[in-house]
């Protein structure tokens, strides 16, 4: 076991770092949603970070382009069930070029960090440069190209654990950096073991540091009640779940799916069970026929508004204005019919459109072809007041995941959080499992209860300390209503959250600037 543990300590074995990254990259995917492996953040973490030790730029390029292809090529393999193969593969590709870079930037960095006598500060500075980088990575991927894929997040892979209460405080972004840091810390302090016969005594105080940092992580948010907010009022609030194949591609009679979750609703309001609904939320592209350019349907849904709900309803619908394709949330008002609309500002490239199309068209034709429209993105507000002052704010599918409109809807004063999503695509794959997960680590973060319904599923209701208020089953017709809690405080993570991804980025872009011309530098004096 000892002559292991130097060979991984040691070895500059290109093959056995691969096999390493490989390992680290497997287990940070087991960590998120669908997996559940909570450990698998810190150990991935710690691996990639045993994995570059003492090697080269190059290496660590290569090395970190096996570790990123493994993580997203397993946490994402539900794109196969969209697209096939090619597309998976082409993202992935492209992730772990990025993984492949921060790692090499690591590598630069710890050698940077290493040459310079910084006494017992010096594996805390570069635990804290590791996570920095890390959170640098996933700041520039969640943003380029074309909006970036802002999914696989370290932060995001503890949903399930109560150390997920971390969101509240430090925002997703601030508790990726939290695990990067603590693992990279073990790694450290792992790396540099004292030599043999130290005792049992010395061995304990040298690891004291990574044990505390470990305890501050995990004890904080056990023993912390989150502060959740004063309630302003309730909602009732329901929401459909059609069960409806609305998937992008999918062929489906006209007007079935609007029927699908009108049979729902009506089911719901006729059994007298659930009376005085104060707002309806039916998913993304609930309604497959657009009531504002077609008769019956307008009809159809005006007549259940007014006689049977007598309430406002939300539901997704696709229209053309001019000559732009919006991806949207309508609200309909009893008597009144469409009173406001969010358009979704975010569309999913390579799903609602094509980027570049010319260019994309040249090399897969018959697939970019599939996307016969392009969905436009909108200006409006995602805000909706649905019962005097009191507004909700709504995100459509993939929106979730990005950070910077749940700022806009919270400093709007959205008091609750509408996700409206379609996962048809995606099949009985995690994709919904992993949205939902999201969905509940939204609610810690913003403080707001958030209501995530889907055409099939999973579709639940998620408190701000991150409970399961209520969910449904997946693939099957059903409605949930609860008496929602609505709240205008603001959490830490909505206040102060929006900066640390961004000056993560920052400082990985001086941090690797500072060690480059280091190298420069120590090259040049060393030919003089």
């Amino acid at each position: 076991m000892h002559g292991l543990l130097s060979w991984i300590r040691e070895s500059t074995s290109f093959w056995g770092r691969a096999v390493i990254a490989l390992v680290g990259g497997l287990l940070l995917a087991f960590a998120f949603p669908g997996f559940n492996f909570a450990p698998g953040s810190f150990l991935g973490v710690f691996l990639l970070v045993v994995a570059v030790h003492k090697i080269g730029v190059t290496k660590a390029l290569i090395v970190g382009f096996i570790a990123g292809y493994a993580f997203y090529g397993l946490v994402l393999i539900w794109l196969t069930t969209y697209l096939g193969p090619i597309p998976w593969m082409a993202l992935c590709i492209a992730e772990a070029l990025f993984f492949g870079i921060s790692l090499s930037m690591m590598s630069l960095v710890w050698r940077w960090l290493n040459g310079m006598n910084l006494g017992a500060l010096k594996p805390w500075l570069m635990a804290a440069s590791v996570a920095t980088i890390y959170l640098g990575r996933e700041y520039f991927a969640g943003h380029f190209p074309y909006g970036g894929l802002p999914w696989a997040r370290l932060g995001l892979s503890q949903v399930e654990n109560f150390t997920a209460k971390w969101a509240w405080a430090v925002d997703i972004s601030g508790f990726s950096w939290l695990i990067a840091f603590v693992s990279a810390l073990a790694a450290f302090f792992f790396l540099h073991p004292l030599p043999q016969g130290s005792g049992l005594a010395a061995r304990s105080r040298k690891f004291l540091p990574v044990a505390l940092s470990f305890g501050i992580l995990i004890g904080t948010p056990f023993a912390f009640q989150l502060p959740i907010g004063e309630e302003t009022g309730k909602l009732k609030v329901a929401a459909v779940q059609g069960n409806a194949n609305a998937g992008l591609f999918a062929i489906n009679p006209p007007g079935s799916i609007l029927g699908k979750h009108l049979a729902v609703a009506k089911d719901l309001v006729a059994s007298a069970k659930e009376e005085d609904i104060e707002l309806m939320v039916w998913p993304e592209n609930s309604s497959d026929l657009d009531p504002l350019n077609n008769t019956e349907a307008n009809l159809l849904i005006s007549e259940f508004v007014t006689n049977d709900l007598k309430a406002p309803l939300l539901f997704g619908n696709k229209t053309f204005r001019g000559k732009d394709f919006f991806n949207e949330v309508d609200l309909w008002l009893p008597e009144t019919g469409l009173s406001d609309w969010y358009d979704k500002k975010r569309p999913v490239p390579f799903g609602e459109y094509v980027p570049n199309r010319d260019f994309f068209m040249a090399l897969a034709p018959d697939m970019v072809g599939l996307i016969g429209w392009d969905m436009s993105p909108g200006t409006r507000d995602g805000i909706f007041n649905v019962r005097g002052e009191d507004k909700v704010g709504s995100l459509i599918c993939f929106e979730v995941t990005i950070d910077e409109l749940h700022y806009d809807l919270i400093d709007q004063g959205a008091s609750a959080l509408m996700v409206q999503t379609n996962s048809s695509d995606f099949g009985k794959s995690v994709q919904g499992v992993q949205l939902a997960a999201i969905s509940r680590m939204r609610a810690i973060e913003t403080g707001r209860t958030v209501v995530s319904i889907s055409t099939v599923g999973v579709s639940g209701i998620y408190a701000p300390d991150g409970k399961v208020v209520e969910e449904l089953e997946s693939f099957e017709p059903g409605a949930m209503v609860s008496d929602i809690a609505l709240r205008t405080d603001k959490t830490p993570a909505m206040v102060f959250g929006r900066f640390i991804e961004p000056t993560a980025f920052a400082l990985t872009l001086i941090l690797t600037l500072f060690a480059v011309i280091s190298s420069l530098v120590k090259r040049y004096k060393g030919r003089r």
